[in-house]
């Protein structure tokens, strides 16, 4: 082969590499979830059920973090990433994680946060889950079940407090004040 054959072949081969691992990155649904009231839904028998349970939090340079929840059914596995900082609390109710997060706010001695918006995840159309965050913790997750096998469920958040020091990228003649 001559030398330039070569380098185009290999040129093209890493491209197709590099389109196959994002690919593969990329597959998955994101889950439709619809908000609930919360006070309503511990009323009811769903929301005296136990679930699986896990805190996450965001975590960087503020002073004061804030939290969610994800409340799952039993058969459900919940993979995380991105060095999210999670807790596993076992099996809790909607009521006991409510409880959970006013201990955890009070003990750190936090003044922020919002009350938890409660918010119910669909597969297909059966609920698998609740999500509670803090109004400022958009939630989403992603059904990247591979095959026949259990449901695997990958959560994702985004901090979406805005940082008044820095320039607001959607006005970019004026400080965020």
């Amino acid at each position: 082969m001559r030398r330039e054959t070569l380098r185009v072949l290999l040129g093209k081969v890493s491209v197709v590499t590099v389109v196959a691992a994002l690919a593969a990155c990329a597959s998955g649904s994101v889950l439709k979830w619809n908000q609930v009231d919360a006070d309503a839904l511990m009323g009811t028998g769903a929301g005296r059920q136990t679930y699986n349970a896990i805190r996450f939090e965001t975590f960087g340079p503020r002073a004061e973090q804030i939290f969610g929840y994800f409340l799952y059914r039993d058969g459900i596995e919940v993979v995380t990433g991105e060095g999210i900082p999670v807790a596993r609390l076992g099996k809790k109710t909607l009521q006991e994680v409510m409880a959970d997060y006013d201990r955890l706010r009070q003990s750190r001695m936090y003044t922020g946060g919002s009350r938890l918006l409660v918010r119910e995840v669909l597969r297909g159309d059966a609920v698998v889950g609740y999500t509670a965050s803090d109004l400022n913790m958009d939630v989403q997750l992603w059904d990247i079940t591979q095959g026949e096998g259990p449901p695997v469920l990958r959560l994702v958040y985004r901090d979406q407090r805005r940082d008044y020091d820095s320039p607001d990228p959607l006005r970019p003649h004026r400080r965020g004040y």
